[in-house]
This record gives C-alpha cells, sequence and structure tokens, in this order.
C-alpha cells in the first residue's frame, strides 16, 4: 500500500510542478496603486435614480502611485449608466460586469472583465473589492483584481443632492 500512496503523491506533485509558473511569471505579475475618481451627474442624492458615472483610474507614474511589473504606469477611463444613490452607494456595483481597459504606458493595454464585486463599509470607509479575468491585450487570461477604497460620504451632503464627485485610493493586480 505504501509503494501505491507514494507513487500517486510523486505523480500528484509532478503535474503541480508542471503547471506552476516558470521564472518568468514573477516578472509578469503587476502590482500597481494609485488613485480612483468618480464623477456623478446628475449629483447623488438620497433616493436612488439613473445616474452616469465617469471613472479615471490613474496607477503608477501617473499618480505618483507605484507599479511593479513590466510596466511604470497606466490610465483607464469608463462611463456608465445606474440606479445610484448616496445611501445604497456602490450596491449596484454588485449586479452588473465592469469592463476596464488600462492603457499602459508603453502603448500595450488589458482589457479586464470584472464579473464579482463586493462593497463594504467598514471604519468610515467604502471598499469596493472586484475580481475578474484579463479579456483582451497584455495579461489575456490571467485573474485581476481591483480594489477602491474610498471615504463614506458626508450624510448632510446627500440629504442635499450635492455629491457630484468622489476620490480614492485604488490598487489594481494582474497574476
Amino acid at each position: 500500500m505504501f509503494r501505491v500512496t507514494a507513487a500517486v503523491a510523486a505523480i500528484v506533485l509532478g503535474v503541480a510542478m508542471l503547471a506552476l509558473p516558470g521564472p518568468a511569471y514573477a516578472q509578469d505579475l503587476i502590482v500597481c496603486s494609485g488613485s480612483v475618481t468618480v464623477h456623478y451627474a446628475p449629483p447623488l442624492g438620497p433616493l436612488p435614480q439613473s445616474t452616469t458615472q465617469e471613472v479615471t483610474e490613474r496607477l503608477g507614474a501617473d499618480d505618483d502611485g507605484s507599479c511593479t511589473g513590466p510596466f511604470a504606469g497606466g490610465i483607464a477611463s469608463t462611463v456608465f449608466v445606474q440606479q445610484v444613490s448616496c445611501l445604497a452607494q456602490g450596491l449596484g456595483d454588485t449586479l452588473v460586469a465592469n469592463v476596464v481597459t488600462y492603457n499602459w504606458h508603453n502603448g500595450q493595454f488589458s482589457t479586464i472583465t470584472y464579473t464579482v464585486t463586493t462593497v463594504v463599509h467598514a471604519a468610515n470607509q467604502l471598499i469596493v473589492t472586484s475580481t475578474g479575468t484579463v479579456t483582451s491585450g497584455y495579461g489575456q487570461g490571467r485573474l485581476s483584481e481591483r480594489i477602491a477604497v474610498y471615504l463614506d460620504l458626508d450624510v448632510l451632503s446627500c440629504l442635499a443632492s450635492s455629491v457630484d464627485q468622489q476620490t480614492g485610493t485604488l490598487s489594481v493586480t494582474i497574476a
């Protein structure tokens, strides 16, 4: 019985080692920090309404952030419309897939479809975590995680329907 178990373990270990990425993979890992800015039109108020959100993400050298991997930085801009309010902020992100194209400094790009998003309110912050897959461009087929952290919105501004912009920190990983 010992020989069969050892043989099975050797086969499993061999298959696992074949699946491990080579040394070049670690160099291809992208980990960037930066900022995210969202412009709301019309401004957010206490009740959900159809709102255009223009999102600009600046990574690495484009925002005094940092990037490890093959790029010094990049930028992404997306526009989408969804039902949103100050009091239900971020919850709409959990219902739709977000498609973001990062344009890297050297002319390459990565289009990522984030299919799973979680929203957490903790310690006066809104934390939006999205996971997905690079669907085209650099890193195609690899996994990605994006974490945006914003300060919770001021309730008085929300009641006055005057929140037209929000800025936070951002991290993006492609592995």
